[in-house]
């Protein structure tokens, strides 16, 4: 009686992890988007850190709930997005949490299927200029000026910041960032109003960041950011400038 009870358990534990193994006959997601965040100043690809802002997506062929919930693409540090795991269906779009004015029109009723391909125009709220460094020994100073075309409205200045990377990923997402007090104390806070830091000019005075203590033998990529009081405080970027560090 005991075996005939411990066959029972066995059978009904065997039949519960069978029943888990179901054929899965959904399609793995396949489908590729791709694309670009243009500058409208510059018609280039808009500057920026890697994964530090996204495509916002939601998917609206799918009707299981009324309202879908978002996903989001990461933008590349070249201003480039590109994901090719994504579901066939219509999708509405929305570049989203960048340092540029707020976009309000989705792109709306976008079809993923096979490979789409689909640019965004977006308006930066600074544009860092005139960007220049300088070795002096195993010392980097770096400079810029900064430029508000659309004034009116501007959140307030918050800061330039340095950023210094030993690879070509250089910015606030970029992992490979050298965090060490002596840049981070190096920033300049500005805080302030447009109006009340540069006044009724759309271009500032040169902002000189430096001296930064660099290794002999190394390679550094360097560029400066800055960025507004908004929700995101995320930064408009210089290029990236790779510096050779004599031995």
């Amino acid at each position: 009686m005991k075996k005939l009870t411990i066959y029972s358990i066995l059978g009904v534990v065997l039949l519960s992890v069978t029943s888990c193994y179901k054929t899965d006959n959904w399609a793995a997601p396949d489908v590729r988007v791709h694309g670009r965040v243009i500058d409208s100043y510059t018609g280039e690809n808009l500057l920026s850190s890697q994964n530090d802002w996204s495509i916002r997506i939601w998917e609206r062929s799918w009707t299981g709930t009324a309202e879908p919930t978002s996903q989001n693409l990461a933008v590349k540090q070249d201003g480039s997005y590109n994901n090719s795991k994504l579901f066939a269906g219509t999708y509405d779009m929305l570049p989203y949490g960048g340092p540029f004015w707020p976009v309000t029109d989705t792109v709306k009723n976008v079809s993923f299927n096979g490979t789409t391909e689909q640019d965004f125009t977006v308006t930066p709220y600074l544009q860092l200029i005139d960007f220049e460094t300088s070795l002096d020994g195993l010392n980097l100073t770096m400079k810029c000026r900064l430029k508000a075309p659309i004034r009116t409205g501007l959140p307030n200045l918050v800061e330039i910041k340095p950023f210094l990377s030993l690879t070509t990923f250089c910015g606030a997402g970029a992992n490979s960032n050298i965090d060490i007090a002596e840049y981070s104390n190096k920033r300049i806070q500005i805080n302030k109003s447009w109006q009340d830091e540069v006044g009724d000019s759309e271009t500032s005075n040169v902002y000189t960041i430096g001296p930064l203590p660099v290794k002999a033998g190394y390679t550094y990529y360097v560029r400066l950011g800055a960025n507004v009081n908004d929700a995101n405080r995320k930064y408009n970027y210089t290029e990236i400038v790779r510096v050779d560090v004599p031995r």
